[in-house]
């Protein structure tokens, strides 16, 4: 088997409780051919003490930030240092099965270089129950920018699971360091210029519990947003790539607004976002249940939206 070195990147900010697991998971890989550089994003708890209880080792690079700064400046400055054919990320609350690495690579090597990340399904632990549930997860391979948009449009993510990426893909497509964390919206980015290939098989367990950064709905759907007007500028997509484009950028705001109204949050801002997803795609609005669930609570009293809100649904972010 071809074994080309992997950089596993593990960014972590105030996650010592879980962090020693996700590094001995880095390091307990079956695949060998690997280098772990773990990022400090200016962490105020045990995290130091507890990668420094892994110090010296040759696998590990230590890189140690006093401030905390965005999550897309720390992943532009690890791959600017990783020395990886692949790129494998992890965050300090998630943990690799030891195979995750050798099964991806060995999906690359049955690849032409046409095809840039290899995903798939993972695991969510649930802190607050102790269960652990297969998350849901796309399922296409190929070019799959036309099919991404689509299923964002439809449920509001893409969650392309435990990715590898091919260190090349950075070259043409970086997280952008304007904004705090580009997450998920980056694949977008990717799939313009590379192909995607499915491996149906769960290789990470997701840490799910109250801190973990993925619970900010509100700066993730506006990171969010700047992502997709920057893919936007930056490609000549197809009229029906576009015209899917702009119906997530419709569904963004209005999600955005719903959660602020349930929040009672910034109403005058949400009122004026409001009336900019319907300008921006009325006929998405129309059809759309946050939409008049958001008109009806911006014009409910005070106290009956306090009301209504206990038999609503958060919104999944």
């Amino acid at each position: 088997m071809n074994t080309p070195k992997v950089s596993i990147i593990l960014m972590t900010y105030n996650q010592g409780e879980y962090l020693h697991t996700a590094i001995q998971s880095a390091l307990s890989q079956t695949y060998k051919n690997i280098e772990i550089l773990i990022s400090n994003n200016g962490s105020s708890d045990n995290t130091a003490n507890v990668v420094k209880s892994f110090l010296p080792n040759k696998k590990i690079t230590y890189l140690n930030y006093p401030e905390n700064e965005s999550v897309n400046l720390r992943a532009n400055q690890a791959i600017d240092l990783a020395s990886g054919d692949f790129i494998s990320w992890l965050y300090g609350d998630d943990y690799y099965l030891d195979e995750k690495i050798q099964t991806q690579i060995q999906a690359f090597n049955s690849l032409d270089k046409s095809y840039g990340v290899v995903y798939g399904p993972g695991y969510i632990y649930h802190v607050s129950d102790g269960k652990k549930v297969i998350s849901s997860s796309l399922n296409y391979s190929g070019h799959c920018l036309e099919k991404f948009l689509a299923r964002w449009v439809k449920d509001g993510t893409i969650n392309p699971i435990s990715p590898l990426v091919r260190r090349d893909c950075y070259n043409y497509h970086r997280p952008d360091n304007a904004i705090f964390t580009e997450g998920e919206v980056l694949y977008l980015h990717l799939a313009v210029s590379y192909k995607f290939f499915y491996l149906d098989k769960a290789l990470v367990v997701m840490t799910d519990h109250m801190s973990n950064f993925g619970k900010h709905i509100e700066r993730n759907l506006g990171t969010h947003l700047h992502s997709i007007l920057r893919l936007l500028e930056e490609n000549e997509l197809s009229k029906k790539m576009e015209k899917l484009a702009y119906s997530h950028i419709c569904e963004l705001k209005v999600i955005t607004c719903w959660h602020c109204i349930r929040t009672d949050r910034n109403i005058p801002w949400v009122k004026s976002l409001l009336k900019d997803a319907f300008a921006t795609n009325s006929l998405h609005c129309m059809v759309n249940k946050y939409f008049y669930s958001s008109l009806v609570l911006l014009f409910l009293p005070k106290k009956l939206q306090r009301v209504v809100n206990n038999f609503l649904p958060d919104v999944q972010g």
